[in-house]
């Protein structure tokens, strides 16, 4: 008789307490609310009737997590704190070093995403755990999808590599109204693109009159190094007899109109041979001296598009910037007379990389404006860059941000589901470890299946509802109130038994 109102208490008791870590939590980052969940006791023998038979109180079955999604703080500020949007969880450990270890049930599991660095650059909870993530390749892919391939995500705190240029690009029109600088041979010269020795005899990097247009961009040297690359153009003309004449190759020209461009490139205001390129003579032998320059002679038709040597008419033209020679058996890299003095690595200066090449690509037209325009330049080259930020994307790839304008993907947010997030064991500290009830951890990434997608610079918030809570702890303190009633008119009725005589 007592035995049924004492277990009443206790659910009410257990009850009340769940009710209370609830509320106490209310404000514990990725916190998940628990559920007292109650069932009735209820015992017969063979000779009892089954209806008249009463129960004998209420145990509690179990205290049940509620993995219900938690609403999310919006931009905290802090592009290190992470929010699951999904039934994901984050893979920690309490070793920098645990990649190491086979022992994968000492991981365990948290949706609390307030990470911190640590004096060494880990990216660590407010505990000190670690957490976990996935090596991935150059285009955020992860290489080895696997809980036991899981490490610590160190931030770098070095400078970013530089990268030395190898492409160059160049896109512009050359005015068809400019004034023709008239340097080219016609009555010697067979062809646009024959040797021309003479060609270019006016042209000065001094003397803006020599040339007709100049663009610069910037290039890299293997140290991170910044160089100016300038283009200089000089309007040629080619009057209709001499271009239709046969090219070199034995082809003749489809547009007898063409009009000539010559164009050299300097670094730094040092001249630059261009590898099987057009000789020219220097108006000043001094600045280079008195060797010859090459470049690249260049035939628009009159479409204004490029017209390349047999007379096939295109839109761009590839160039290849000279380095030096190793030793003179070095063909690759040499003038047709042989000479390598103007190298792209000696305009660069001291300690560079030798063997740097840099292929242009000349998106050139000719169309009628008297005004040089460039739609774009561009390289794939940068310079050294310092570490200046570091976000997380929806994804869960970790970007580092350096001062070079360049984003370098770290690691992959490594990320964990259970068959039964239910069965999971609480160990404090908003965290869980698996156990036969949950199912082993399933390896997942943000964004795919139901994982779902990381929110960078957001906190998950404690999925506990505080008017629900308050209602639940007054219908458990009623029923505490009502079992224990129950349990003193039960002790009235036996002293009124016990008083008769």
């Amino acid at each position: 008789m007592f035995n049924t109102s004492i277990s009443g208490i206790r659910g009410a008791q257990k009850y009340l307490d769940t009710t209370s870590n609830n509320i106490a939590n209310a404000n514990s980052y990725g916190f998940k609310k628990s559920r007292a969940e109650f069932a009735d006791i209820y015992a017969n023998s063979v000779f009892t009737s089954a209806k008249t038979a009463t129960g004998m109180g209420v145990t509690t079955t179990t205290v049940a997590q509620q993995f219900t999604q938690g609403s999310l703080s919006g931009d905290t500020g802090n592009n290190l704190d992470m929010a699951i949007s999904g039934n994901g969880f984050f893979v920690l450990a309490n070793s920098e070093n645990y990649e190491t270890t086979s022992e994968v049930g000492d991981r365990s599991y948290t949706r609390n995403g307030a990470f911190e660095l640590n004096k060494d650059g880990f990216i660590v909870t407010a505990m000190g755990d670690f957490l976990q993530g996935y090596d991935i390749d150059t285009e955020g892919n992860v290489t080895n999808l696997d809980i036991m391939s899981t490490h610590a995500i160190k931030i770098p705190s070095d400078t970013g590599a530089p990268k030395m240029s190898s492409k160059a690009e160049l896109i512009a029109n050359l005015p068809a109204k400019a004034e023709s600088l008239g340097n080219f041979n016609s009555e010697t010269a067979t062809s646009p693109f024959s040797s021309l020795t003479s060609a270019m005899t006016k042209f000065d990097p001094k003397d803006s009159s020599t040339y007709t247009a100049a663009t610069s961009q910037t290039i890299y040297d293997s140290l991170g190094g910044a160089h100016t690359l300038t283009y200089y153009f000089q309007k040629d003309h080619v009057n209709k007899s001499t271009v239709a004449a046969a090219a070199n190759d034995g082809t003749a020209l489809s547009t007898p109109d063409a009009t000539i461009w010559n164009a050299v490139v300097y670094v730094d205001g040092q001249p630059v041979d261009i590898v099987d390129g057009q000789p020219f003579k220097p108006a000043d032998p001094s600045s280079i001296s008195g060797e010859t320059l090459y470049g690249i002679q260049l035939a628009f038709s009159s479409s204004g598009k490029l017209v390349e040597e047999g007379g096939t008419v295109t839109g761009q033209i590839p160039a290849t910037l000279y380095v030096t020679n190793i030793s003179s058996a070095d063909t690759t890299h040499q003038a047709p007379d042989g000479r390598t003095k103007y190298a792209l690595s000696q305009a660069m200066g001291g300690g560079v990389d030798k063997t740097q090449d840099l292929n242009i690509n000349l998106d050139l037209s000719q169309y009628g404006s008297s005004k040089f325009s460039v739609t774009n330049v561009s390289t794939d080259g940068y310079a050294t860059g310092i570490l200046e930020n570091v976000e997380v994307d929806d994804n869960g790839i970790i970007l580092a941000a350096y001062t070079n304008g360049r984003t370098q993907p770290i690691s992959k947010v490594a990320m964990a589901t259970f068959a039964n997030p239910q069965g999971l064991i609480k160990i404090g500290d908003t965290q869980w470890k698996q156990s036969i009830n949950s199912g082993d951890a399933a390896a997942a990434q943000a964004n795919v299946g139901m994982a779902g997608a990381i929110k960078g610079a957001n906190l998950e918030l404690s999925n506990v509802e505080l008017a629900s809570e308050l209602v639940d702890l007054l219908i458990a303190q009623r029923t505490y109130q009502a079992n224990a009633q129950a349990l003193q008119t039960q002790n009235t009725a036996m002293d009124s038994i016990m008083s008769i005589r």
